[in-house]
């Protein structure tokens, strides 16, 4: 209904004095819709009265909210928001994004269109604010910015430019937030196996890798099969010096609402992906310290449909490493122990012990999940052990000692420093 009334009296081809003014009415889910700007700038701004993006909302000059709902005072709304659209002056149109950088990144980018004069005036961009410069310099010349990230200074800058045209001006700002590359990382299955020592699998399944559904290269991650009542579960674990985010893209194939693909942090579950989607982004702040991250598809009691399952792929952790999972839930029969001295040069022991007897392999793998060394493996009786381990001919960095039974699989994570 609203739809209609706005293309009757506000939209393009409508007549009156209210014509073509669709600048004003936007909707998540109306296609074939022209917004004037992305949805990201609304979600920024918050406070709508059902927590997200409503279906249909005013937006009036410099992204004031007039109105969100679905019908009731639309129109007085709509009519309130033109009335007090300006004539003259710069305004902001399309605001620059937030950047993400890692140490000694140098980036340019065009700055045509983020101002716009009501007259069509050109409009100058320059720089007016940088808050903290030791992170990122930021230079405009002939419209264009470039970014240039530290060497060895982590943290966020704010930016504020201002664009000019006569005696009218508006400003934009945002932030750039720099990473030492050791905590910027992206897990996008890239390897096609989970043998990197980084994940763990719960539930009634795990899940496995596919190559016929991604959303970035050629592998993801898949749930594997599992009827009503259960669950399919992947995780790891990531250390944070500093603040930060994590996000990746979900896409589910199930029955909407009732099948889910659900991602928790610490155990708090923070979004829920169900239905016949395409892929979704889901990203979230993240304190400092290490955290867990776990997917986890879930059935209810009745129904299947579509290919009922859910995939995952492309992760990034922005200021965080993933570390792989230590010993979360520690069975009783065997232990792995921290290695003494950590950090080390060149020699460390690795300690572990185990209730059982039975076949033993402890291995090293670097921070890409590659394997570098074979320490021990072969049967062992109950007790405990020590094994000294070489780094010689390795780099310093970190690296994790995975210990592999018959039914657990445990790893902890060592510093070589040189």
């Amino acid at each position: 209904m609203l739809q209609q009334r706005w293309t009757n009296t506000y939209g393009p081809n409508a007549t009156g004095e209210f014509a073509d003014r669709s600048y004003w009415l936007c909707t998540e889910n109306w296609p074939n819709q022209n917004y004037p700007k992305d949805l990201a700038v609304y979600n920024k701004m918050g406070g709508f009265s059902n927590g997200y993006v409503p279906l249909f909302i005013i937006v009036g000059f410099e992204n004031k909210v007039y109105w969100d709902g679905n019908s009731e005072n639309w129109e007085t709304a709509l009519k309130l928001a033109i009335s007090q659209m300006a004539t003259e002056g710069v305004y902001l149109d399309n605001p620059f994004e937030d950047q993400t950088l890692i140490f000694g990144d140098e980036r340019d980018f065009e700055l045509s269109g983020i101002f716009r004069d009501m007259n069509e005036n050109p409009v100058t961009v320059s720089l007016e604010s940088n808050s903290n410069p030791d992170v990122a310099s930021v230079t405009i010349e002939n419209n264009t910015m470039t970014i240039t990230a530290s060497n060895t200074n982590f943290g966020t800058t704010t930016i504020t430019l201002i664009g000019t045209a006569g005696s009218f001006s508006a400003t934009d700002e945002f932030d750039i937030t720099v990473y030492d590359s050791n905590y910027y990382n992206i897990e996008s299955l890239e390897t096609g196996t989970f043998d990197t020592g980084l994940w763990g699998f719960s539930g009634d399944a795990g899940w496995s890798i596919d190559n016929t559904v991604y959303y970035d290269g050629n592998y993801s991650a898949k749930s594997n099969k599992i009827t009503h009542n259960q669950k399919s579960e992947m995780y790891l674990e990531a250390e944070y010096p500093t603040a930060g985010k994590i996000s990746f893209r979900g896409k589910a194939s199930s029955e909407l609402g009732y099948d889910q693909l659900k991602f928790f942090i610490d155990g708090i579950e923070k979004k829920r992906i169900s239905g016949l989607t395409g892929w979704l982004e889901g990203s979230f702040d993240v304190d400092t310290g290490n955290h867990v991250f776990k997917w986890s598809y879930q059935k209810d009691g009745s129904s299947s449909l579509y290919e009922d399952c859910a995939w995952v792929d492309y992760i990034v952790f922005l200021g965080g490493m993933p570390t792989g999972i230590e010993n979360l839930s520690v069975p009783a029969e065997v232990r792995l122990l921290g290695n003494y001295p950590n950090p080390f040069n060149p020699n460390t022991i690795i300690s572990f012990e185990t209730e059982m007897s039975g076949l033993i392999k402890l291995s090293v793998y670097n921070q890409k999940g590659e394997f570098v060394q074979n320490i021990f493996e072969g049967d062992l009786k109950k007790g405990h052990y020590n094994y000294n381990f070489n780094a010689s001919d390795l780099t310093s960095g970190i690296y994790f000692y995975k210990l592999e039974t018959e039914n657990h699989s445990l790893m902890k994570k060592m510093i070589l420093l040189k």
